[in-house]
């Protein structure tokens, strides 16, 4: 590792797939080799799942520019709008079929739900262990935290590999489907909360936990309490966009199936 001009020593990042199959297979001894390391290792699997949204989002826009222009309709009485209304009317029809709704919006959209929550859990979990008595460096929290969302990347897969046979999106992620679509208010803020939780979801949070544990020096029930607290806090704080969402209806900020 180099040295920077103050003689300490520089912490770039690298990529690292060796941890890729074996956070899998072994995931206790994996997760305390990524934990012990105090430098940034966090790169690999948030590129992994960057690559993956992009490859998702080509694969969802022509699916979506399909759905909608199959299920455009006029509105009631629409003879009777004046032309400048039917004008604006055609204008955001075009719009929602565009390039830019259809690629750019959706993939930063989907960067975005990558990048920040990994940012925001790594900093609530560092804090956490940190007010329970943990002396571990914020750099092992990043670490930690960029090495579990790599089950997210299953279920992207998944996701993708829906689209591709069905040639459909999906509109129900996790356990949203228990809460109706047409819901409002604290509904659809539990329904934008209960998407993102699933089995790659719960195997995340193992990882998490295998990890606190491990990096944290802390008791069990401590390290596990700790990680709970931190996820329930992001969970929480993620699905406010879908409340947003439903309050603003007619704009869709989810983008359909990976959000």
């Amino acid at each position: 590792m180099a040295l920077n001009h103050n003689g300490n020593k520089s912490k770039k990042l690298t990529l690292n797939f060796k941890w890729v199959l074996p956070l899998f297979l072994r995931p206790v001894k994996t997760t305390g080799e990524i934990v012990a390391q105090e430098k940034p290792v966090w790169l690999t699997p948030l590129l992994v799942l960057s690559v993956l949204t992009l490859l998702a989002v080509l694969i969802a826009a022509p699916i979506q520019r399909m759905q909608s222009q199959m299920g455009a309709e006029l509105p009631p009485d629409f003879q009777y709008y004046s032309p400048e209304m039917q004008e604006q009317y055609y204008q955001a029809q075009a719009n929602q079929t565009s390039p830019l709704f259809l690629y750019v919006f959706p993939l930063l959209s989907g960067w975005l739900k990558i990048w920040v929550p990994w940012f925001l859990l790594s900093i609530i979990l560092y804090l956490s262990l940190t007010l329970a008595g943990s002396r571990a460096s914020s750099t092992r929290s990043y670490n930690l935290v960029g090495w579990s969302m790599l089950p997210l990347a299953i279920r992207m897969l998944v996701q993708i590999g829906v689209m591709l046979f069905s040639r459909s999106l999906i509109s129900a992620p996790g356990l949203a489907g228990f809460i109706d679509s047409e819901a409002s208010g604290a509904g659809a803020y539990f329904r934008s909360l209960l998407g993102f939780i699933d089995i790659y979801f719960v195997f995340q949070v193992v990882l998490l936990i295998l990890g606190a544990v491990q990096l944290s020096g802390l008791t069990r029930t401590k390290a596990v309490a700790a990680t709970l607290i931190s996820v329930l806090i992001l969970l929480f704080l993620a699905a406010i966009p879908g409340l947003l969402s439903s309050a603003l209806s007619g704009l869709n900020f989810q983008g359909g199936f990976y959000f």
